[in-house]
């Protein structure tokens, strides 16, 4: 009887061992890398990576913890995600962002220069192994570079708020980030300005000298405005000739002196192509956040500032005090 449940253990440990040989051997045929953690965050096993292009390889890490080559935060999360797969016998997953400059025991010559400096996009997926010979419980990591993924999601979100004509940012983009800077305005008492600007006499253009000509004004007159802001700044174009932009820690008096500037440099803007004698100009409306005040109340102040600027004329710039 003895003989016979040796000879089952016997055959069952073989199949287990011939089980997990099938499974190396096919992580060491894919593209993507793979690593085996003990559940104290040890690097048990590096296997694959053969896309070269997509993968440094990372044999140095074994025999390393987690938070020998991770920064803290990473590591952290990376060491969790480990060890629920293990207790709870179910897959996780997650979605990280990793330099190779940031992976301590990777050859120096992998961490520098465009390659280890350049952001790479990774999907998690860990399963626990209940049946790999090691002294702790250990779970199998498969790492598989998304990069290409998130950034083709990042330019098709791009191109959702992006206004296709000027290359500014859309209506949508706008309201999404002035809400954001409102409550953050009030949270911290910052300045917050609104700017909100009409390109005079634009049907005018466009019935004169035809709607490439109008493009072309949009166009560079947006470049134009766009050279004189602040990274912080956020220009969008609102509806057809009508732009507004935001302006983050500017008060009054910042956001007229803007306002004086881009009108200056509007005045500079020709269109040779088009009509070389046609001097552009805009008008502004400026309007400063109020205490409690929401996005909708300082658009609506900046529009009747703006109303103010072409009722008095044109090419000037009112404010909303």
């Amino acid at each position: 009887m003895d003989d016979i449940q040796d000879s089952t253990q016997t055959s069952t440990l073989a199949a287990l061992e011939a089980e997990k040989d099938q499974l190396l051997t096919l992580l060491k045929a894919l593209p993507d890398i793979s690593f085996v953690f003990d559940e104290e965050g040890l690097y048990v096993k590096v296997i694959g990576g053969a896309n070269e292009t997509m993968y440094v390889s990372g044999q140095s890490l074994v025999g390393h913890y987690l938070h020998d080559a991770l920064p803290a935060p990473l590591a952290d999360h990376c060491l969790e995600l480990v060890r629920t797969a293990i207790e709870s016998g179910e897959l996780q997953t997650v979605e990280y962002c990793l330099r190779t400059a940031d992976v301590a025991l990777l050859p120096d010559d992998a961490r520098t220069g465009a390659r280890g400096t350049t952001e790479q996009w990774f999907e998690g997926r860990v399963l626990p192994l209940p049946t790999y010979d090691h002294s702790n419980r250990v779970a199998l990591w498969v790492a598989v570079n998304i990069t290409p993924r998130k950034q083709l999601e990042h330019y098709w979100r791009e191109v959702a708020h992006t206004d296709p004509l000027t290359g500014q940012a859309n209506r949508q983009r706008l309201f999404a980030r002035a809400h954001q800077e409102v409550e953050r305005a009030h949270r911290h008492q910052h300045p917050l300005s609104l700017l909100e600007i009409d390109f005079d006499y634009f049907k005018r253009l466009n019935d004169q000298y035809g709607h490439a000509a109008g493009d072309e004004a949009l166009r560079r007159i947006t470049q134009a405005c766009e050279g004189i802001l602040r990274e912080s700044d956020l220009m969008a174009r609102t509806g057809g000739e009508e732009f507004a932009i935001l302006l983050p820690e500017t008060d009054h008096d910042g956001a007229l002196d803007l306002s004086r500037r881009l009108l200056d440099i509007v005045r500079e803007v020709r269109l040779p192509d088009f009509a070389p004698e046609i001097r552009l100009t805009i008008s502004i409306g400026s309007a400063t956040l109020l205490t409690g005040e929401s996005f909708d109340g300082l658009m609506r102040r900046a529009d009747e500032a703006l109303y103010e600027a072409k009722a008095n004329g044109r090419d000037r710039v009112h404010s909303d005090r």
